[in-house]
């Protein structure tokens, strides 16, 4: 298995898989719900990490009913993810999505 860059070592050795390894991902979901206040969906790593890395979600557009919005990353795992978005003021009611992007970033852990 690749060693991230972030995990290397006094004397390892370079090598061509060391050298590709990816200690970073990130990417974007589109996200469609309706009539919703809270919202779940399951993201798999383009590649598999070591171990569960660090990440970060965000909601792209802050504008109309996404503004009422937050997101993150929850059971996050070396594979992949599980991306909420929660509305923050309930008493505001539920909103529809079609199609808005939220990105997310994941890194690995440093030592």
């Amino acid at each position: 298995m690749p060693v991230p860059a972030t995990l290397w070592q006094p004397g390892m050795r370079i090598t061509d898989s060391r050298l590709n390894a990816k200690d970073y991902q990130a990417g974007v979901v589109l996200v469609s719900f309706t009539s919703q206040t809270s919202y779940t969906q399951a993201v798999t790593f383009p590649e598999p990490f070591p171990v569960a890395p660090i990440m970060n979600a965000e909601i792209a557009s802050g504008s109309g009913a996404t503004g009422r919005f937050e997101a993150r990353p929850i059971n996050v795992s070396a594979t992949g993810f599980t991306l909420f978005a929660l509305l923050t003021d309930t008493a505001e009611g539920a909103d529809t999505w079609a199609s808005q992007p939220v990105h997310w970033v994941a890194r690995m852990p440093t030592a």
